[in-house]
């Protein structure tokens, strides 16, 4: 018997890149989000080296192919966990806010910390008014300097408009 599995009905998991050191430049894949109202992205990296900071940002594209790239510059608003060490005693989230921008830049000390960044997107605020609607996004994170630095991200899709078992999900990353 399934258990009230969430997965599939209430969200879908999606990965951008697997955990990779950040030492090399990271284009996450592109996620639709015509099966979905809004993406929650969870960017997750280690301990690096002072001033090794990474540098996030965001782009739309009207295909997961990438294409018509542009910048996606609505984040005017993350939530952060940093830590000396590691996360597991760090139970408290951080509200830091901006100026809407595609690129967020975390503060000092984010390069010698484990940290976990949350961005909330919702598939409205793509550009839909172009002749052909981007529905399509991505996450990429800047080289993040010369000493490892590891980190992943995934997409977490939500306000599914096919609420199913997880098996049965539509693909989010192909059209």
């Amino acid at each position: 018997m399934s258990k009230g599995i969430a997965l599939g009905r209430l969200f879908d998991l999606v990965s951008a890149w697997a955990p990779l050191d950040l030492q090399t430049a990271r284009d996450g894949d592109y996620v639709s989000l015509k099966h979905a109202q809004h993406v929650t992205v969870l960017v997750t990296k280690g301990v690096g080296t002072d001033g090794d900071d990474p540098s996030i940002s965001f782009q739309q594209a009207v295909e997961v192919a990438g294409t018509s790239v542009k910048d996606l510059a609505v984040i005017d608003e993350y939530w952060e966990k940093e830590a000396a060490t590691d996360l597991t005693g760090t139970g408290v989230w951080t509200r830091v806010t901006q100026t809407a921008s595609a690129t967020v830049a975390p503060g000092d000390p984010s390069a010698q910390s484990a940290a976990m960044y949350v961005f909330e997107i919702d598939a409205d605020e793509l550009d839909l008014d172009a002749a052909t609607p981007f529905d399509c996004i991505r996450v990429r994170i800047a080289d993040t300097g010369a000493a490892a630095q590891l980190g992943t991200a995934i997409y977490i899709l939500s306000g599914l408009r096919n609420q199913t078992s997880p098996q049965n999900q539509p693909n989010s990353i192909i059209d």
